[in-house]
């Protein structure tokens, strides 16, 4: 028997004597992928557009919510800015959902250069 295969028979002696790991981390989703249920992203708006989902997408990390956005890969592929295929769905995670829709559905107050916010 070489050395080798003397090393391995070894080694997986070792491990048959010993017992299987503990299965307590696989039934937890939390600790396989990083988060827990909880942290699925949820839709929170629906944009026509990708120019509209981006601007959506930045007014929430600017209030710092994670969002990302996703859609359809035929309207990326052939550039679509109108129409089904350039749909967009920004998600946020989530236990922000209901602060990220409340955000959204405050009205915006622009300030001029020069003027002052009222």
């Amino acid at each position: 028997m070489s050395i080798v295969a003397q090393g391995l028979q070894r080694l997986w002696g070792k491990r048959s004597e010993k017992e299987p790991p503990a299965e307590a981390g696989r039934s937890n989703p939390a600790a396989t992928t990083g988060g827990s249920v909880t942290q699925e992203p949820e839709v929170v708006w629906q944009a026509a557009n990708p120019m509209e989902a981006q601007i959506v997408k930045g007014r929430l990390q600017s209030a710092g919510i994670p969002a990302i956005v996703q859609g359809e890969a035929m309207g990326r592929i052939y550039g679509f800015v109108y129409g089904g295929l350039a749909e967009r769905d920004v998600l946020v995670p989530a236990p922000l959902a209901e602060t990220a829709r409340d955000l959204l559905s405050e009205e915006v107050q622009w300030a001029l250069d020069g003027e002052e916010e009222e």
